[in-house]
């Protein structure tokens, strides 16, 4: 096995060339809060992201320094490109003004919870009359559709939305399947119900990086469809081949074809405290 990693961050070295040997350090920030198994809470950083992108860092001849804060202020500097990346972001035209996405090689998709007496949830207008809890800053859901309320809490936690779920302060919470499952089960919570096919299914997971960072670069994105909407795949602007945040992507490509991350994403998930 370690012949093999050997091998696989050899290759990637060469794949992305000489300056993977220059030191440099890449910042990541996060909130506060845990979210397990990928980070525990201030000033505990251990857990999956910094398992994956230290060794991300390392094969770059970086190193990652984790910052914490409330989300607002983590924002603020990721925008101003004080931290270079956030590692788990959803897409929005507004925010793609000031990020670049990446996809971040973990396994993705939303699911829904609620208090067990709300009947099956398989679309989201299914929800109207009802109040969704959201995180301040998080995905629209329920953008475009009428007579569904939106609860909006600062510096939401799972554990945050099931009180609230409980105290009907709110009807439906959505999050990434993973991690909701991962909680769930970990403190045995069984009156609470699982909407798995609320949310649209398998989707790629995806990292901001800043557009502002000393490690981006861009150019122009020569297919890039002005006449379709603006996406995560359809984009003005691609990475140039000459920034750090480009070989980034490419380690994270081949940490991903080589099954390195689907051996990390199992021991975090798969071990269960």
């Amino acid at each position: 096995m370690i012949q093999i990693q050997f091998k696989l961050v050899f290759a990637v070295i060469l794949l992305i060339g000489c300056n993977a040997i220059m030191a440099c350090t890449l910042n990541m920030g996060y909130r506060t809060n845990e979210r397990l198994p990928l980070i525990n809470k201030q000033p505990d950083n251990s857990g999956l992201y910094s398992h994956l992108y230290g060794l991300v860092a390392q094969i770059l001849g970086c190193e990652l320094n984790i910052l914490r804060g409330p989300k607002k202020r983590i924002l603020k500097m990721l925008k101003k490109g004080q931290i270079d990346f956030y590692p788990g972001f959803n897409f929005t035209v507004k925010r793609a003004k000031h990020y670049y996405y990446i996809e971040n090689g973990l396994p993705g998709g939303d699911i829904g919870i609620s208090r067990s007496d709300l009947p099956d949830i398989t679309e989201i207008r299914q929800l109207k009359g009802q109040v969704l809890l959201s995180a301040l800053g998080a995905a629209d859901f329920v953008r475009g559709e009428e007579g569904i309320k939106v609860h909006k809490v600062r510096e939401m936690t799972i554990a945050k939305a099931i009180s609230l779920l409980k105290r009907k302060r709110g009807d439906f919470y959505i999050y990434n399947k993973s991690t909701l499952e991962y909680y769930l089960s970990r403190n045995k919570i069984s009156d609470i119900k699982i909407h798995p096919d609320c949310c649209g299914g398998n989707q790629p997971l995806y990292l901001a990086f800043s557009r502002k960072s000393s490690h981006y670069e861009e150019i122009p994105n020569p297919d890039f469809d002005p006449e379709k909407l603006v996406t995560e795949k359809n984009f003005p602007v691609l990475l140039s081949p000459n920034s750090l945040a480009y070989q980034f992507r490419e380690v994270l490509e081949s940490l991903k074809k080589s099954g390195k991350i689907d051996e990390i994403y199992k021991h975090y998930y798969n071990n269960s405290p």
